[in-house]
């Protein structure tokens, strides 16, 4: 029976819903940044899994892998934790030099010297207290006029946890099993 009262314990753990923490949301664009060139963001988190998610705007040319290549580089209180080279508009091949398990892109490109966007989705692991998230980008300064960057959609999450009012649920359910068991009458066998 005991075994039962801890299978039902064990679904009802599984089963609080929970919410990730957004931490940073910034849906507006840093508007056209130099290339290279760099911008950060600084918050304050607990020390757990967390993501990034962002777009890359791309201005005009900026290059993937050729000979005027431009690489983006995404860092973490100072560690790189993401790095790649798109064809934003400057062509080349698209390439990911850096990336956690489970990060994800999409690129597009709108054409020649027409620009392109890359959506990113990457872990992070956060520490406890201030992050900085560092956006990079690394090639030859051709201007602003030919090569510019920005970052929109910024959204900074950390792990989940359940909801308060789900923690009460749980708890208040392990206190009626406890008292359910506690109040079973016990069988002495004749």
């Amino acid at each position: 029976m005991l075994l039962k009262w801890l299978a039902a314990a064990a679904a009802v753990a599984t089963a609080v819903p929970a919410a990730a923490v957004v931490l940073v949301s910034n849906p507006a664009s840093t508007g056209e940044l130099a290339s290279p060139g760099s911008t950060s963001v600084t918050f304050f988190g607990p020390a757990a899994a967390g993501a990034a998610d962002f777009v890359i705007q791309g201005f005009r040319s900026l290059d993937g892998v050729n000979p005027y290549q431009d690489t983006f580089t995404l860092s973490l209180n100072g560690t790189d934790v993401y790095s790649a080279s798109f064809d934003l508009g400057g062509g080349g091949a698209d390439a990911v030099f850096l990336a956690p398990a489970g990060a994800t892109d999409s690129i597009v490109s709108f054409g020649f010297f027409v620009g392109g966007e890359a959506s990113i989705h990457t872990p992070l692991t956060l520490v406890a207290g201030t992050n900085t998230l560092t956006f990079r980008y690394d090639g030859d300064a051709q201007g602003v006029g030919d090569e510019a960057w920005g970052i929109r959609a910024l959204t900074v999450t950390s792990a989940t946890i359940p909801e308060p009012a789900s923690w009460a649920l749980l708890l208040g359910g392990f206190v009626i099993v406890g008292a359910a068991a506690r109040r079973r009458p016990v069988v002495l066998a004749a």
